[in-house]
């Protein structure tokens, strides 16, 4: 019994040292709701799903009915050089009464792609982790206007529309370089672009693309945030997937139909 108290208390002391360390190295800082930045990200759904599928075989997607649409990941406040505030006002909870009139718009645009959770999971999640920390701002102060001004940031800044006027289009592979490029050419301001790498062949995907605003909802340069430029190899290509990549777990799937197809083939072969 002694014994495993004391590998208890071990255990319980590496959580706290190994918490307090992965926040260190975050950088994470949820202490007030002062920041410096407002970042606006989208993301791009089949790269999105495809981590999501990666991350367990079980998982399945929920992609935009437009397959060719980047959608809302959230508005994130955030001080220069690090992640967050974040979860700044736990007397505000999320309500998802307070969006049933614009419900319709945020299932395409702002859609939660990780299927299997409740419909509203990214929205509450988002709003909890960022939205109570954007409330300071006149036009984010509340549940309703966060998640409009998403919406509207969306139809002004939609990558799709964007990165289409440089010719850059899914299905294609591009220097890191010429996108990032391409968005300071477009939009006169330097933004963000994150990628997910496949394990299996080493191939980087475009994952994310943030661009930055000020307290009064004006475009600047990301300069100074957290990850800028890109966690994506500046020397190297990414992909712009036109549909899911197939990764190790969807291969897996898809290896195991195949048994079952041919074991029913051979039974049906065999047996009558």
């Amino acid at each position: 019994m002694f014994s495993c108290k004391i590998i208890v208390n071990v255990l319980f002391l590496f959580f706290i040292a190994k918490t307090n360390s992965d926040e260190n190295y975050l950088n994470v800082t949820t202490e007030s709701n002062n920041f410096d930045v407002l970042i606006f990200t989208q993301h791009w759904p089949q790269t999105v799903c495809y981590t999501w599928q990666e991350s367990a075989a079980s998982n399945v997607c929920s992609l935009p009915t437009k397959h060719d649409e980047w959608t809302i990941h959230g508005i994130w406040p955030s001080q220069y050089n690090k992640i967050g505030p974040q979860f700044c006002n736990k007397s505000m909870p999320f309500d998802p009464l307070a969006l049933k009139s614009i419900e319709r718009e945020l299932q395409e645009k702002w859609i939660d792609i990780e299927r299997g959770r409740t419909s509203y999971s990214l929205w509450e999640h988002e709003w909890d982790k960022h939205g109570t920390c954007a409330v300071i701002v006149e036009n984010l102060n509340s549940e309703v206007k966060y998640f409009k001004e998403g919406l509207h940031l969306l139809t002004n800044y939609d990558m799709k529309n964007l990165l289409v006027k440089k010719d850059i289009v899914p299905g294609q592979t591009y220097n890191t370089t010429d996108i990032l490029k391409a968005i300071e050419d477009i939009l006169g301001k330097r933004g963000s672009l994150m990628c997910i790498k496949n394990k299996d062949t080493g191939e980087s995907y475009i994952f994310e693309i943030r661009i930055c605003f000020d307290k009064m909802l004006q475009l600047i340069d990301c300069d100074r945030t957290y990850g800028y430029p890109t966690n994506c190899d500046l020397s190297g290509h990414v992909t712009y997937p036109d549909k899911v990549p197939q990764g190790h777990n969807v291969a897996q799937k898809l290896q195991i139909w195949n048994m079952i197809i041919f074991s029913n083939v051979y039974f049906l072969f065999y047996h009558y």
